[in-house]
């Protein structure tokens, strides 16, 4: 039992021993360094806006079937230069045979449109057309993935900035960078929403029975960077 105590003991000592080492070498390798931290933001004007559109034989204006409210919607959105085949996902269609009095069917589909302009004009003609029961999903940017690397590389010219003043102030300059880590601040918002509610838009975002009359616009998407540094001193 002494044995195995005094060989745990040992163990631990040599544990010990080979992290003092190791702080040491680190210290040894870079007797001087700064730590700083670095910050940068950007934003940018969604440019991918996303409807939700459901048709319904039971909430329809004029009580049209959801074939003709089909044709209607699809001969609408054309005319606003609106490509079908690529904008436009169905995503469920459901009826049923048994009860039609209180159960009619109903299609869905997502629209996808590039400017906050074509939102209001959707919006405006399928008003129109008595379809009523038109949602807003969400509104993105197309490149936000280019938009974090920018912000990311912005963040840590910043922070090398900043070592580059502190070290100036002592009479010293800075040399390589050995240390680096960062995440995307809460700050982030990835997704806009709109600005103001337009008439005859809900803050559910719903359409209801007035046209939209006045332009739908949105916040722009804002992406936000800290990082840490250290760099050595020389």
């Amino acid at each position: 039992m002494k044995r195995i105590f005094v060989f745990t003991l040992f163990g631990v000592l040599l544990m010990g021993i080979k992290s003092e080492l190791s702080f040491a070498q680190n210290v040894e390798g870079y007797p001087s360094y700064i730590e700083v931290n670095g910050s940068a933001e950007k934003e940018v004007a969604p440019d991918v806006f996303y409807l939700r559109i459901e048709i319904n034989e039971q909430d329809s204006k004029g009580k049209k079937s959801v074939e003709e409210q089909q044709k209607s919607m699809l001969s609408a959105l054309k005319s606003l230069g609106i490509d079908i085949e690529k904008q436009l996902v169905r995503t469920s269609l459901s009826s049923s045979f048994y009860n039609r009095r209180t159960n009619l069917s109903t299609a869905t589909y997502q629209l996808k449109v590039n400017t906050a302009e074509a939102v209001s004009s959707v919006w405006q003609r399928l008003d129109g057309l008595g379809i009523s029961d038109v949602s807003f999903i969400k509104a993105e940017y197309s490149k936000i993935e280019e938009l974090k690397d920018q912000v990311r590389q912005e963040a840590v010219r910043n922070a090398k900035k900043q070592a580059e003043s502190m070290a100036g102030a002592i009479g010293q300059t800075v040399g390589k960078c050995f240390y680096l880590n960062g995440g995307y601040s809460g700050n982030s918002v990835l997704y806009a929403q709109p600005r103001m509610a337009a008439k005859g838009m809900m803050m559910d975002y719903a359409a209801e029975e007035a046209a939209v009359e006045e332009s739908i616009e949105f916040d722009n998407i804002k992406v936000s960077q800290n990082i840490s540094a250290k760099f050595v001193l020389e």
